[in-house]
């Protein structure tokens, strides 16, 4: 008999969850119980009832004895490590992956193998800059304290319009936001190789030049190894590159000896992002056709490597998983050392991941039991698993379902601007024109008056906004829906944002 391996968004629940009360660090709020939370999307557990899942998860997945240092001398036959490593890398349709402690240091490590590699392949590089080109918005050049420059000495080159200035700063984007802000497209990349052609021989005092960040490299002094592809973007509020654009992005790579990385935090979200039928923006006047994506294998063919995270969608207390060849893998286990990323033991962090994994990611029937067809099943402790998109899938149309509601009210449209307007993945931005401390007076008020937070986590946005249509945008909010608030009934969706809207305007009519 088919089983999914969990039931934890399908079968009835409360649609009281945890949620938040006011606290002043950074408008996080505490939880709180026995109020409706339509923000926050992970489900919060105890410490001791974490523990205990984990306990109860190594029975389920045979685990009977400690990784240790990576366990890089083992194979997937003796290592419960190199078996969740071999799994995962057999549903991307890659020949290896290496479990790491944080996405930060996996995608710290893709880098530095690509830099070495394509500068070994052509002894011209040698004196030349490494670096790699990636959006405005990469989590790399914004949340990272410039790790790639400080501690691998790599430039960036950022595509699109933020990167063509010699002023890019990414405290300001922090500060601003990226209303409207499009995705990585094809014809970034292609300018950026036309502008290497012809930047080749130029030096200095040139008056054409592109320039790196964060040092101002001309680009003739540097050497470009790796194009990195968030997929989706989160900073701009999970939007997908065209998938066709990224298959010609791949291949543009490929002539020009350039590794391509997808950094994967949330690509499960992005795999299902790619089976829209139809998307539609306001920014673009155009209807992107994406083609349904049944298998991650289809998803990550395009890339050399892909960094994937687990806790993020996947409800894992912290890891990542970083997938390319045999080759790639055996040069990342050397840098994960090098790096004090192979740990002792990589236990509660490894188990919680794997877990994670089967339990959001995959179908599973009995080794001996009709499969009912399709040859991407893959065999694994006398069962058949394979890639199932149905929780991914419900989370992101929920997401659909709620905007689509909210955009009938006209209160509500009057006060916020959604980022996509049609959610590409289960994730969009919203755009308030009301000061941050409007913002959280009115959730307060609302919450006291109906028992439902409508959000926990707001961030202010500058007067200098980057803010497209939006000429008075003053706070923002990123709205994810997961395994907690995909369980909230929309009626209780449009009851709070109906009193959130009534409760804004009535604000405005007194200032």
């Amino acid at each position: 008999m088919k089983s999914k391996s969990s039931a934890n968004e399908t079968g009835p629940k409360p649609a009281t969850i945890s949620s938040y009360s006011s606290a002043s660090n950074n408008n996080i709020m505490k939880p709180n119980e026995g109020r409706i939370d339509l923000q926050t999307h992970t489900q919060r557990k105890s410490p001791s009832d974490i523990l205990s899942h984990l306990s109860k998860a190594c029975h389920e997945l045979g685990i009977e004895s400690y990784d240790c240092y990576g366990d890089f001398q083992s194979d997937s036959a003796s290592s419960y490590l190199r078996k969740f490593e071999a799994e995962v890398a057999n549903h991307f349709g890659k020949e290896d992956a290496v479990f790491c402690i944080s996405g930060g240091m996996a995608q710290s490590i893709a880098l530095m193998i690509h830099a070495e590699t394509t500068k070994m392949s052509d002894e011209k590089l040698g004196n030349k800059y490494p670096t790699f080109a990636c959006h405005p918005t990469s989590h790399v050049t914004l949340h990272e304290n410039d790790a790639y420059s400080e501690l691998l000495k790599m430039e960036a080159l950022i595509l699109g319009s933020e990167g063509e200035s010699e002023n890019y700063d990414p405290e300001s984007l922090k500060l601003k936001g990226c209303f409207g802000m499009e995705p990585v497209r094809l014809s970034q990349v292609q300018k950026l190789f036309r502008a290497y052609d012809e930047n080749e021989n130029m030096d200095a005092s040139s008056g054409n030049l592109m320039f790196s960040y964060p040092n101002k490299i001309p680009l003739g002094k540097t050497h470009l190894s790796t194009i990195m592809l968030e997929l989706p973007h989160r900073e701009i509020g999970g939007k997908l590159t065209p998938w066709e654009e990224v298959e010609a992005i791949s291949s543009l790579c490929r002539d020009r000896g350039v590794r391509f990385h997808c950094d994967g935090a949330r690509i499960f979200e992005a795999s299902v992002g790619y089976g829209l039928h139809c998307i539609s923006t306001k920014r673009l006047s155009i209807d992107w056709l994406f083609d349904r994506h049944d298998t991650l294998q289809e998803t990550a063919r395009p890339f050399n490597t892909i960094y994937v995270s687990f806790y993020k969608g996947l409800g894992a207390l912290s890891g990542a998983m970083l997938l390319g060849d045999t080759e790639f893998c055996a040069k990342a286990r050397v840098w994960l050392r090098r790096m004090g990323g192979n740990l002792y033991t990589l236990l509660p962090y490894a188990v919680s991941s794997w877990d994670g994994f089967r339990k959001n990611c995959l179908s599973s029937v009995n080794d001996g039991d009709s499969d009912g067809g399709g040859g991407d099943w893959i065999i694994a402790d006398d069962r058949k698993w394979r890639y199932d998109r149905q929780i991914f899938e419900r989370r992101r149309q929920k997401l659909s379902n709620i905007m689509e509601m909210l955009k009938r009210n006209g209160n509500i449209e009057s006060i916020v601007s959604f980022d996509p307007v049609t959610p590409q993945t289960n994730m969009v931005h919203g755009y308030l024109q009301v000061s941050l401390e409007q913002c959280m007076e009115a959730i307060d008020k609302v919450e006291k008056n109906t028992g439902i937070r409508v959000l926990n986590r707001v961030n202010s946005c500058s007067d200098e906004s980057n803010s497209g249509n939006i000429t008075t945008c003053r706070c923002r909010f990123e709205l994810t829906v997961g395994e907690a608030n995909v369980l909230i009934d929309d009626a209780h969706y449009l009851l709070g944002w109906q009193e959130f809207s009534n409760v804004i305007e009535k604000m405005k009519e007194n200032d």
